[in-house]
């Protein structure tokens, strides 16, 4: 029998945090999904950041369905940003100190019927291996698809040129290989991540690189169906060679311009982290490596960008060379 069979009370109890805005068209495939899961012990919580069209009404249509497992979080900085409306889900979840772990659930997307069954089997293993005071994440691969659900890549990570299980917490400083809407993490994750600092550049960027601190596993295989569309806040782009090459002829200067700024805020989310581990107890040298690399000349990083940059290699070299302190 499986964790997904059990009755609910031998299950603890994971809370799955729903950050929404305006995601009427395509939230009722999200809660259907939340239905059909095969781990019945969770709790979803709904934050809205102000939403304008018919977001809260089908939330509340589906109240009678969920039951007591809904609950509608207030939230008190309405416009702020999925950031704020993410960070209002993960403090109502800390104090009210009820739920074991928590997802992260995009309002887009549709989830697999085993997508928290699989989580919570990983995270048992590290829980199992180092104990419950070490930050823990578990994330998982995705299948793109477009906004009718048909499929367009079986895997995210492939899709994208990445490798989540290769990547390392030097290498997460730059770049995020961990997407956020598959995310399951521990209590001690998120006390250590909570308030998130102003240079947060994402909530669950901020999560994944405190997992470097703590234990992290990636599960190679699908469990959400990751939707594409206009409205998307990130989004699955294509990396390829030809992809980036042709974004960079025909919007030189703006590509240029992202790039220079995420550099910016990757080494400003970087000392935010510094500080939070060292406020934690948590042993920061690498962080403090990075940082002091990051100041080096153009020429001392050329020698070792392969190291902190993960990804194709012109993304690495662009970083490389436009990339600051």
């Amino acid at each position: 029998m499986s964790s997904g069979q059990q009755a609910g009370a031998a299950q603890p109890l994971v809370d799955v945090l729903l950050a929404t805005y305006n995601g009427a068209q395509y939230l009722p495939d999200q809660l259907d999904s939340l239905l059909a899961q095969t781990y019945e012990n969770f709790r979803l919580l709904v934050s809205d950041d102000g939403s304008s069209d018919a977001t809260l009404a089908i939330v509340d249509r589906y109240r009678s369905r969920f039951g007591k497992r809904l609950v509608v979080v207030a939230h008190p900085c309405r416009g702020g940003g999925v950031i704020k409306n993410f960070e209002n889900l993960m403090a109502t979840s800390l104090r009210d100190g009820v739920a074991r772990w928590v997802a992260f659930a995009d309002q887009d997307d549709v989830w697999l019927p085993h997508k928290i069954e699989r989580c919570v089997e990983e995270m048992r293993h590290l829980e199992g291996a180092c104990g419950t005071s070490l930050p823990c994440l578990v994330h998982s691969d995705l299948a793109v698809v477009d906004d009718g659900l048909r499929p367009i890549a079986k895997s995210f990570a492939k899709y994208q040129h990445m490798d989540p299980q290769q990547c390392s917490p030097v290498s997460l400083l730059s770049v995020n290989q961990v997407t956020g809407c598959t995310m399951l993490v521990n209590r001690a994750l998120l006390e250590m991540a909570l308030p998130l600092p102003p240079e947060t550049v994402m909530h669950d960027w901020w999560c994944a690189l405190l997992s470097g601190s703590g234990r992290r596993r990636f599960v190679a295989e699908p469990l959400i169906l990751y939707r594409q569309h206009g409205s998307n806040q990130v989004g699955a782009k294509n990396r390829g060679l030809g992809t980036r090459l042709w974004r960079l002829l025909t919007n030189g200067q703006g590509v240029i311009r992202r790039v220079r700024a995420l550099g910016a805020a990757t080494y400003l989310q970087a000392l935010a982290l510094q500080a939070r581990l060292k406020a934690s107890g948590q042993d920061g040298a690498y962080v403090s490596e990075y940082l002091a690399w990051r100041r080096q000349p153009l020429w001392a990083r050329l020698r070792a960008y392969r190291r902190y940059y993960a990804g194709p290699e012109l993304d690495r070299l662009s970083r490389c060379l436009l990339w600051f302190k």
